[in-house]
């Protein structure tokens, strides 16, 4: 199967890991009741294999699953726009690093603070603030890597008319949505309710433009691409 073919694959996947993130996190794990940070921490320590799972698909399996996604972009694009590509690349890369960063942070930090809340119930919340910082900001708390890259690649398909108008249009509403998320720490702005819906539209918009991205990668198999 050409590269092209496994991109296409692999996009439809990104797909199912977002829809198995947002079912498992926002359905599943129903933490209603759990609001004080003493209590959402034992409700995170009650479902700590279920937490493990979540990241491990939505975090790792989708990082490994955006390398060859990445990758076969790059190998479509680069013929009609060589020295975007190149930087596309390498953002494509760095939201892969990002991603795969703070999984394994979370992941890591887990198992701390089973064991540390064992031990000293304060610690562990202090350990549990601390991760979740540093995983809102490598994984989701500011989407402007990732929009980057789906903005790169919608604005050269759509020059270029690789694949339907279509799908670039909503990437790049996707991609505008996610930048926003840049700006919701400005002490003005934090309270606003449009940063919350711009990354709820960076999410939910990815898991429809992932899928409109297989389906054309999958129909169209440029000769060369392998």
């Amino acid at each position: 199967m050409s590269l092209q073919k496994w991109g296409g694959a692999v996009a439809l996947l990104e797909a199912c890991t977002y829809i198995f993130g947002f079912v498992l996190f926002f359905v599943v794990l129903d933490s209603s009741g759990y609001e004080a940070p003493e209590r959402y921490l034992e409700f995170i320590i009650q479902n700590r294999d279920s937490y493990f799972l979540g990241y491990l698909v939505s975090g790792i399996v989708f990082s490994f699953a955006l390398i060859v996604l990445v990758q076969a972009n790059y190998q479509r694009f680069k013929q009609v726009s060589p020295e975007l590509m190149r930087f596309t690349a390498v953002v494509g890369y760095l939201w892969v690093f990002m991603v795969l960063s703070s999984s394994f942070i979370f992941l890591t930090g887990l198992e701390a603070l089973v064991k540390y809340h064992a031990i000293d119930a304060t610690q562990a919340l202090t350990i549990n603030r601390t991760v979740n910082t540093i995983v809102d900001a490598l994984g989701g708390g500011i989407e402007l890597v990732g929009a980057v890259w789906v903005l790169a690649i919608s604005y050269i398909g759509v020059k270029n008319k690789i694949y339907g108008a279509f799908v670039h249009y909503w990437g790049a509403l996707v991609g505008i949505a996610g930048v926003l998320t840049l700006f919701s720490g400005l002490s003005f702005l934090a309270t606003n309710m449009f940063f919350e819906i711009s990354t709820a539209i960076f999410g939910l918009g990815q898991i429809v433009w992932f899928i409109l991205l297989g389906i054309a990668m999958l129909n169209d198999a440029p000769k060369g691409a392998e």
